[in-house]
């Protein structure tokens, strides 16, 4: 039975299931992926099976008189989408019959449960419902499409006019409030090849690096609209969840050397199609179809733009297309972690340099490669940072407008140089580069916490989380800063808030930590141990494992914990400071010492350790003052 409760509301054939009051098409139970405009349009068809009807006919359905759009294109892309989601073959239609300069016809049985009640179909706020009508009328009357009725997409860079195609789809009546925030949902990649899956997400990516030059915007990053690759979410809820006040979505094409892009913004309250325009160009010149589009919404949106923003967004250049292949391919490695997919990020990065030398993106993704596989501990800092660096000064030499090269630099200032003035100054242009930026704020947070500015790294940490609402890293971090602020009851609090919407968040070392502080010594210790287990006894894991057994009283197994890192050491890289920190919950303060000096003579303290509050007792010793007075944390 539908969730409205309106006989025939649900039409079935050939083994589906059409729900019009919820918009939902189902096989065997199971859902099957369609879009709400794409109901209609399969509505109006089924329900006259056997009949022509006219692609003015659906026009007319589907769209209402003051929209103006490139009906032909849309009419083919949502009897593509109805065929793809049926498995119909349009040489061999089981569904839907195409009938040259004609029309469609439905040439299945559909029969309407319950007694046969025809409607229009309608959208309130958003979702569809069935009105039922007297009679059976000849064509579904005029609807306004309810929810999203197409995957769009957007990608790089100034609009070259002989190589792009601009389309004008919707009719541009302003929205009924500002747009002053924004979230660009992952772009759906419409060959139908998962393997290229890379190629979309890249695409988003780099729409909404374009779009976060904007600092009038506010632009939620890439990890918080992740989790809306193929939702059925509307664009109300997904704006609620994201607070934003509009939504960009779409869709990209890549076929014999050319990419299409179709984009459209949506604003969320009350929801209301803005604008939709198509890009087509080669793929040599991808980079400069990003910008067109961050351009076109902030037109559209009549959003501030300052001239340097707009030199901003004219800055692209041409990329080879197996650069930008490789590069894609990389960033998409690097963006999912792990050891292995991070050394596989930086050989593509490197294939990228070596195909395309100027191509700057590459330069930077390597640098960020570099800078990953040194924090997670699988390079030695004084092996990984300073190619990190020579990478990201390569990238800026480049192209002195991107963000990305600025963060590592800034990160290797303070993490190997300890050159602590010199990492605030690139952090705070970074930010002021791209405000929405979340790595930035992120690592300028662990500056503040490290230089012991505790308060103004609680607040960077809330504007990292505000950029990525939804990215639990970000909103785990502000706990992180709470609790090395020895603000331990608020840490306690933002555990609970936040595990309303994440439960995993109690089973991390960050809540660990603070269950250690405020007396939960056996939540703590549980936490740890099933964080090794999950981790596959990783060297973070451990260190904090072996530091809390040590504490609590259980030496005997914390020793257990450390011998197993020690004989890790002897096959892969253990940064120093990892074993340092169970000598001291340990309570062997020499054999600490002796470790904290190996990090400090290699260069390789990650400064996130330093103001931790498990090394309060440790930071009273001279010896330990000398190493923090020679990395310029002490006078």
């Amino acid at each position: 039975m539908n969730p409205n409760g309106h006989k025939g509301d649900l039409l079935r054939f050939g083994g589906f299931e059409l729900d019009l009051a919820s918009r939902e098409l189902r096989k065997g139970g199971a859902l099957v992926k369609i879009q709400s405009q794409q109901v209609e349009l399969l509505a109006l068809l089924a329900r006259q099976p056997g009949e022509v009807v006219s692609r003015d006919e659906i026009r007319r359905a589907l769209w209402d008189e003051e929209t103006f759009v490139d009906f032909d294109q849309s009419i083919n892309f949502c009897v593509n989408k109805i065929r793809d989601a049926l498995n119909d073959d349009p040489q061999r239609p089981r569904y839907i019959e195409t009938l040259p300069r004609k029309g469609y016809r439905f040439i299945a049985t559909a029969v309407e449960s319950g007694t046969i009640e025809y409607g229009i179909i309608e959208s309130t706020n958003g979702f569809a419902r069935t009105s039922p009508v007297a009679s059976p009328p000849a064509v579904a009357q005029p609807a306004r499409p309810g929810r999203r009725w197409l995957r769009i997409a957007a990608v790089s860079a100034a609009l070259v006019v002989t190589a792009v195609t601009i389309v004008n789809v919707v009719s541009r009546q302003p929205a009924a409030k500002p747009i002053e925030s924004l979230a660009v949902l992952p772009l759906e990649n419409l060959s139908h090849d998962p393997e290229q899956d890379y190629f979309a997400d890249g695409m988003t990516d780099e729409l909404i690096t374009g779009l976060a030059k904007i600092s009038a915007l506010r632009v939620i990053s890439r990890t918080s609209v992740t989790q809306y690759k193929g939702t059925r979410k509307s664009i109300p809820q997904i704006a609620r969840e994201l607070n934003v006040d509009a939504v960009l979505e779409g869709a990209v094409t890549r076929d014999r050397g050319r990419v299409r892009i179709t984009a459209q913004l949506i604003a969320a309250a009350p929801e209301k199609h803005l604008w939709a325009e198509q890009y087509e160009g080669s793929l040599s010149e991808v980079l400069t179809l990003q910008d067109a589009v961050a351009k076109a919404v902030a037109r559209e949106i009549q959003i501030k733009v300052t001239p340097r923003e707009q030199a901003l967004l004219a800055a692209s250049r041409a990329v080879d297309p197996a650069a930008h292949e490789a590069y894609l391919k990389g960033h998409y490695l690097w963006v999912r972690s792990g050891e292995g997919n991070l050394k596989n990020s930086r050989e593509y990065f490197e294939r990228a340099i070596a195909q395309d030398p100027g191509y700057a993106l590459a330069w930077a993704g390597l640098a960020d490669a570099y800078g990953r596989l040194a924090h997670w501990g699988v390079l030695p800092f004084q092996d990984a940072l300073p190619r990190a660096r020579a990478a990201a000064e390569k990238a800026l030499e480049l192209d002195h407008n991107l963000t990305q090269p600025l963060v590592r630099i800034a990160d290797v200032k303070a993490n190997y140089e300890w050159d602590w003035a010199g990492a605030e100054r690139l952090y705070k242009q970074a930010i002021e580069l791209s405000p929405n930026d979340g790595d930035a704020h992120h690592g300028y947070a662990t500056y503040l916490a490290a230089v012991g500015r505790n308060s103004e790294a609680v607040a960077e940490a809330r504007r990292a989380s505000e950029v990525e609402p939804l990215f639990n890293v970000y909103s785990a971090n502000i706990i992180w800063r709470l609790y090395l602020a020895r603000q331990y009851d608020q840490a306690q609090l933002e555990i609970d808030k936040l595990a309303g919407l994440d439960p995993r968040v109690r089973g991390g070392y960050i809540s660990a930590s603070v269950y250690l502080r405020t007396g939960h010594q056996r939540e703590a210790i549980a936490v740890l141990q099933k964080g090794a287990e999950d981790s596959h006894r990783a060297a973070l894991d451990l260190m904090y494992l072996g530091h809390a057994l040590g504490v609590t009283g259980a030496r005997a197994e914390g020793q257990k914990v450390l011998g197993e890192m020690l004989a890790l050491s002897h096959r892969r890289y253990i940064p120093p400071e990892y074993i340092a920190l169970v000598y001291e919950g340990l309570a062997e303060r020499d054999l600490a010492l002796q470790w904290f000096n190996k990090a400090y003579t290699e260069h390789s303290m990650n400064i996130w350790i330093l103001p931790d509050p498990r090394l309060d007792q440790i930071r009273t010793d001279p010896r330990f003052k000398h190493l923090m007075r020679g990395m310029g944390l002490l006078r």
